[in-house]
C-alpha cells in the first residue's frame, strides 16, 4: 500500500482500483472463462497465497505448517482447516486478521445482520479491483456493455425521490435511482419523461425493492420503458417472486448471490436458470454435511476468511454447464429474506434507518416487530439490565424520527422473548414480507 495521505481521496482510489480491475479482467478472468485447466491453475495459485497469509493469523496458524503450501497441495490443506463461524468475527476479529494491511489502508464493511448480530469485515483494495474485474465478465455474460444505463430501485426513506449516480465498479454504469416507496401519482408523468430520455437497459435492486417497483408499475404510478432484464441481489427468493417480476416487466429476471464478507459469490447463468456460477477466480466454495455453504476468500490480504459458514444452504453442481463455462455452480439457495416497514400512511419503507439507530446503541440484542401499519414494537436486551428503562426511553425518542408512526413501543426484555419456536432471534419480524408483497402484486391487491 502507500503512506501518502492523498491516496485516500475517494476519487483517486476509485480510479486506480477500476484501472487495475480492467487489467485483472484481461489477465485473470478472461483466460479461464471457458478453460477449466487455466481456471484451476489460477485458483490453486491464489489459494496457496491465501493459505500463506492465513498462517500469519492466530486462528489458523496452529493448523498450518510453517513452510509455504504448494499450489498442488492447496485444496487438501484447505479441506483440513476448521470451519470459521460468525462468532469468531463477532467476538475475536483480530484472530483472523493478517497484519499485512495498514489500518490506514483497510476497507471495512458492515454485514446486514439479517441472520444475526452484524459484524465488521476488513478488506484490502482487492475488494475494489476484483469487483471491477469480475463485473466486466458479469456484464458480458448477459450481453451488456460497460456504460450501460440502469434504473436502481430503492425503498430507503433517506433517499431522494430521484437521483443520478455512477457505479464505477460495474463497468461505469449510469444509474437513475428511483425511490419506489415514496412515489405518488403526481410523479408519474415526470418519471415517464425522465425514463424515456434516460433509455434504461436494466432494472436493479433487492427482491423487495423490485417487487415494490412492480407494484408501482402495476398501479400505473411507475411507467418504465421496455427493459433488457431485471437483476436482483441480496436476498434469496421463491418461484412466485420470479414469476411476478417477469410478468410485470416483461423481460428476463436474473439473480445474484453475495455477502458483505466476500462481495458477489455467484451469478445466475442466463442459459441455466436457477443455477449460479461461482466466482472461482477469487473464491473457493464447498458445503458441510448439513448443506451449509463454506466460502473461502482467495484474495483478501487483510482478513483470512477461509471455510467461513454464513448460515445459508446450497447444493453444488460440478457437471458441465450448457453455457460452456467451467465454473462450479450452486443451486437450491436458501438464505436470508428481508421485509419492509409499513408507516402510518401505509407507505412501505426500508428498515435501514431503524437498523442504524439500533446498531449504534449498546445493546446485547434487539428485535423489531410489526403486525399492523403505523404501529411498531421494538424489544431490546440492554447490556446493563439496570439501564433498560432509560435506554428504552432514549431509543424511543431517536426512532420516532426515522419512520412516521402512529404508535411506537420500546421495551426491555429477556433474550428468550426474542426467539422463535425454532430458537432463532431474527432482528425483524414484519408482516410485509417478500411473499406477501409478491402475492399482492400477482393478485392486484394492496399488501397493507
Amino acid at each position: 500500500m502507500t503512506g501518502h495521505h492523498w491516496w485516500h481521496n475517494a476519487s483517486l482510489r476509485t480510479a486506480a482500483a477500476v484501472g487495475e480491475g480492467w487489467r485483472l479482467f484481461q489477465t485473470v478472468y478472461l483466460p479461464g472463462e471457458y478453460d477449466r485447466e487455466t481456471l484451476e491453475l489460477i485458483r490453486r495459485e491464489r489459494l496457496a497465497g491465501a493459505l500463506h497469509r492465513a498462517a500469519l493469523t492466530s486462528y489458523f496458524a496452529p493448523h498450518l505448517a510453517k513452510t509455504p503450501v504448494l499450489p498442488e497441495q492447496a485444496e487438501s490443506v484447505l479441506a483440513g482447516l476448521p470451519v470459521l463461524e460468525k462468532e469468531v468475527l463477532r467476538h475475536s476479529p483480530e484472530a483472523v486478521t493478517t497484519g499485512l494491511v495498514d489500518a490506514w489502508d483497510e476497507l471495512r464493511v458492515h454485514t446486514s445482520g439479517t441472520t444475526g448480530d452484524p459484524v465488521w469485515i476488513t478488506h484490502d483494495d482487492s475488494r475494489l479491483t476484483e469487483s471491477a474485474a469480475t463485473n466486466l465478465r458479469f456484464l458480458a455474460a448477459y450481453g451488456l456493455s460497460p456504460g450501460l444505463r440502469m434504473i436502481r430501485a430503492t425503498a430507503d426513506p433517506a433517499h431522494a425521490p430521484v437521483a443520478f449516480e455512477t457505479m464505477h465498479y460495474l463497468g461505469g454504469a449510469l444509474v437513475l435511482r428511483i425511490n419506489v416507496s415514496s412515489l405518488s401519482p403526481r410523479d408519474t408523468l415526470h418519471l415517464e419523461r425522465l425514463c424515456a430520455d434516460f433509455k434504461p437497459d436494466i432494472l436493479w435492486g433487492q427482491p423487495l425493492e423490485v417487487l415494490l417497483a412492480a407494484l408501482r408499475q402495476q398501479e400505473g404510478t411507475l411507467r418504465l420503458p421496455k427493459l433488457s432484464a431485471v437483476f436482483t441481489h441480496g436476498d434469496s427468493f421463491d418461484a412466485g417472486t420470479r414469476e411476478t417480476i417477469t410478468q410485470v416487466f416483461g423481460c428476463p429476471h436474473y439473480d445474484q448471490y453475495g455477502l458483505q464478507e466476500f462481495g458477489r459469490v455467484g451469478w445466475e447463468c442466463p442459459q441455466s436458470p436457477g443455477t449460479y456460477h461461482v466466482e472461482e477466480e477469487r473464491l473457493a466454495v464447498s458445503v458441510d454435511d448439513d448443506s451449509h455453504i463454506l466460502i473461502s476468500s482467495l484474495t483478501n490480504r487483510a482478513m483470512s476468511l477461509l471455510r467461513y459458514r454464513p448460515g445459508d444452504r446450497v447444493r453444488l453442481l460440478h457437471e458441465p454447464c450448457p453455457c460452456g463455462r467451467p465454473h462450479a455452480r450452486m443451486t437450491g439457495l436458501a438464505g436470508r429474506k428481508r421485509a419492509l416497514i409499513a408507516d402510518a400512511d401505509g407507505t412501505l419503507v426500508n428498515v435501514k434507518r431503524v437498523r442504524a439507530v439500533l446498531d449504534r446503541t449498546p445493546l446485547h440484542r434487539w428485535q423489531v416487530r410489526q403486525q399492523e401499519a403505523g404501529r411498531l414494537e421494538v424489544l431490546i436486551v440492554p447490556v446493563d439490565p439496570a439501564d433498560g428503562a432509560r435506554t428504552a426511553e432514549e431509543l424511543r425518542g431517536e426512532l420516532a424520527g426515522t419512520v412516521k408512526l402512529d404508535e411506537l413501543t420500546v421495551r426491555p426484555v429477556e433474550l428468550v422473548e426474542l426467539a422463535t419456536a425454532a430458537g432463532k432471534a431474527p432482528q425483524f419480524r414484519l408482516f410485509t414480507t417478500q411473499h406477501t408483497l409478491s402475492d399482492a402484486v400477482a393478485q392486484g391487491t394492496s399488501p397493507r
